[in-house]
């Protein structure tokens, strides 16, 4: 590269780190809502998928409904908002998130940015499918009863953990480490592989290739593994 090239570069990581600077001092406004499925709507769920660019959190509760708590924080302009909605139909509940266009003619300019949480209690008596699936955010899932758990993230961390094994976990991580805490004296059939990142496992001897229903599956391309005791 030239001169004229390298001094080029210099101006536009110059540009972009005093940007980033400028953004992260704006005033930062935060709103919240929360929105709670009652145990007679959710009697026959059978699936929860949560789809979009959202840090997740998971946790369990005694409590009979689910609750859903969404959280935003914005700073400086962004044309293009992220919009939340959450539904129940043929007994899936879907969380997901769709983009609000405020003015057409200036959708490509952004200064400033947002970000989006939600955060879900869900019943110990629920078993059915869990399945996520997250862009460029984090998923944190703090037990959890169901018998199928899905995760799959673009490019951010996965954190899994488990007071006990109740089925078959399948977790991809494209651009993201995978952390997954089990119980120490619960047996399990595990299949994990990272292509440029390491597999650390620390409940070597609780893998059982015999066992058929409670079935282990991670999976990165670039992410390290690790697998321990709680």
């Amino acid at each position: 590269m030239g001169k004229k090239g390298l001094k080029a570069l210099l101006v536009i990581l110059v540009v972009i780190s005093l940007g980033g600077g400028i953004i992260f001092f704006l005033p930062a406004k935060t709103t919240n809502e929360q929105r709670i499925f009652t145990s007679e709507e959710i009697s026959n769920l059978k699936e929860i998928s949560l789809n979009g660019n959202f840090n997740v959190n998971i946790t369990d509760s005694d409590s009979k409904d689910i609750k859903c708590s969404f959280s935003r924080t914005k700073r400086g302009y962004v044309a293009n908002e992220y919009g939340l909605e959450s539904k129940i139909e043929n007994n899936i509940l879907y969380v997901k998130t769709y983009v609000k266009t405020n003015d057409k003619s200036e959708s490509g300019f952004v200064f400033g940015g947002e970000t989006l949480s939600v955060n879900i209690s869900i019943p110990k008596s629920y078993k059915n499918k869990l399945s996520i699936k997250s862009k460029l955010s984090k998923i944190n899932i703090l037990n959890s009863n169901s018998k199928d758990i899905e995760c799959y993230v673009n490019d951010s961390d996965i954190e899994i953990s488990l007071d006990k094994i109740c089925g078959n976990i399948n977790v991809n991580s494209h651009l993201g480490d995978i952390d997954l805490k089990l119980p120490k004296d619960e047996k399990f059939n595990l299949s994990a592989s990272s292509r440029l990142g390491e597999v650390t496992n620390n409940l070597g001897s609780n893998v059982d290739s015999s066992i058929k229903d409670k079935n282990i599956k991670l999976s990165a391309s670039d992410g390290d593994i690790t697998i321990s005791g709680k």
